[in-house]
């Protein structure tokens, strides 16, 4: 039997506390002291430029949405917080949805962390569905980021029932659930899909703490808003759409990401701004914002291991073989050809069954 003592609030176990994770400075600074003089010179320069993010009309967009999200989920209704709402967040693979999704939480001041008595804790807890996902292994992964290590198995209905009280020890009422799209693949019969909407409903409509969820993932994520009525009406919706190079404020924010991520590599980028190498860039990135970053910064790689200075389309031509099937075939290279319309957005690579 649970001691008196090592019990939280309505009889759930107290929070372990736990210690905060050392950081990966030290490690990572050995290893890579291990690499070649031009390699650790790369490595330092790609530092500051995988740290540019380059903020648009999205995340505007995700920060009004998240606002009127919090505004309702902290409304009191006859003495007692009403109950929890969720927000899907979509967008295609690529589209740059857990970056976006992490400025967004880190930037909310509401959301910041602070030090309590067993550690630093907030009122969000963030997971990720690597892979498809059960209800059960859900409920776990939030109570273990919550600080419940899991000692015992026990059944999804018993889990989920006492997960509320369990947050609501930790101060906890926004959890936020990544690559969404893979709780639905162990969810494919009805019976599945409604005990997960109810377990999800009986989280937010919880009389003593309602909980909260914020759901990314891929566009099928939105077929979980279908599951009831109530995440319809309690809903908040956002995708983020692909790049559209005829919209002038989108070409602009192309031209913004090869700018700053240029600065940051202290390598100058005038003569591919005035060229047709963004329409280029959008195409072999599918279009997508998250792609399109990679796209630039593998080109950058290439003309930092070269000490270039400037940045040009042989650089981007270059990246484009290392991260495609496109060695040999240049005339499937959206870099070095002059008809790269003609190409299939994405990346070029080869069918299984070719040699």
């Amino acid at each position: 039997m649970t001691s008196r003592s090592s019990m939280g609030k309505k009889g759930c176990p107290a929070p372990v506390a736990q210690p905060e994770q050392p950081g990966d400075d030290e490690f990572l600074a050995r290893i890579r002291a291990k690499l070649p003089a031009k390699s650790q010179r790369t490595v330092e320069i790609l530092d500051r430029v995988k740290s540019v993010y380059v903020t648009c009309g999205r995340d505007v967009a995700l920060n009004d949405t998240l606002d009127r999200f919090l505004e309702l989920i902290l409304t009191s209704k006859r003495g007692r917080r009403d109950d929890g709402r969720i927000y899907f967040i979509t967008g295609e693979s690529g589209a740059g949805k857990t970056a976006a999704v992490e400025k967004l939480l880190a930037d909310c001041a509401v959301l910041q962390p602070e030090r309590k008595s067993y550690g630093l804790s907030g009122p969000v807890v963030s997971v990720s569905l690597k892979g498809p996902c059960t209800l059960n292994t859900l409920g776990e992964m939030i109570l273990e980021k919550a600080g419940y290590p899991i000692v015992q198995k026990i059944g999804p209905s018993q889990l989920w029932k006492s997960l509320p009280d369990r947050l609501g020890h930790r101060e906890i009422l926004l959890v936020h659930v990544d690559e969404t799209q893979n709780m639905l693949k162990h969810t494919e019969k009805d019976r599945d899909r409604k005990d997960l909407a109810n377990a999800l409903k009986g989280a937010m409509n919880h009389k003593d703490w309602p909980v909260s969820f914020i759901m990314s993932g891929l566009p099928q994520t939105n077929d979980l808003a279908r599951l009831d009525e109530q995440f319809e009406r309690r809903g908040f919706m956002q995708h983020l759409p692909d790049i559209d190079m005829e919209n002038d404020n989108e070409r602009k924010l192309v031209l913004n990401i090869i700018r700053k991520m240029s600065i940051a590599a202290e390598i100058d980028c005038g003569s591919i701004l005035e060229s047709d190498i963004p329409d280029r860039i959008a195409h072999a990135a599918k279009y997508r914002y998250g792609r399109t970053t990679q796209v630039v910064l593998a080109a950058l790689q290439d003309a930092i291991r070269s000490n270039a200075t400037t940045l040009h389309r042989d650089h981007f031509s270059r990246a484009y073989l290392s991260h495609s099937h496109a060695r040999g075939y240049d005339e499937m290279n959206p870099f070095a050809i002059n008809d790269w319309k003609a190409l299939a957005p994405g990346s070029f690579l080869l069918d299984g069954g070719e040699t």
